[in-house]
């Protein structure tokens, strides 16, 4: 009995039409109206006052095609380390990667715009500072004189726009 009644609903399930040209309409109308959305938003977004309107973005954070090299430039800022001898234990990561090691009391690093600077002092166990003491012409963050003190741990620096 509930077998023969569940046989009858499927059999009447299969041969219902969806696809019929009222349906089919409707969902290229809809297909239609969510490109010319899509359109529309990414044009008003390109424009300053649309974009702060509808996101907490004030500036344009891409780099525009005709000045696609200004991604390759680097800066050049100056770390010092204060009151504790250099040693490899500590690593200066940029944008969460390692790529320094303190072998000397000063360190010059190779940054690029929207780079984020920390210092891992996780292996040390004293207390230390790190300082910038020297920063580049190109770069528009304003990071000279920051400093931070680690106590066994990881610090953000500062993070790097160039001009």
């Amino acid at each position: 009995m509930l077998l023969d009644k569940m046989k009858n609903f499927f059999n009447r399930v299969a041969y219902i039409n969806i696809m019929n040209p009222y349906t089919e309409g409707l969902l290229v109308t809809i297909i239609l109206c969510c490109v010319v959305l899509l359109v529309i938003s990414q044009i008003g977004l390109t424009h300053e006052t649309t974009r702060a309107f509808f996101t907490d973005i004030e500036y344009y954070e891409g780099v525009d095609i005709n000045d696609i090299e200004a991604v390759f430039r680097d800066g050049e800022i100056a770390l010092q380390l204060i009151g504790i001898e250099p040693t490899e234990d500590i690593k200066v990561l940029l944008n969460g990667f390692q790529a320094y090691d303190f072998t000397e009391q000063t360190l010059r690093l190779k940054v690029r715009n929207n780079c984020l600077v920390e210092v891992d002092g996780t292996k040390v166990k004293t207390p230390f500072s790190v300082k910038i003491i020297e920063v580049s012409d190109n770069i528009a963050t304003n990071c000279k004189d920051n400093e931070i003190e680690l106590r066994s741990g990881i610090e953000v620096l500062t993070r790097i726009f160039l001009k």
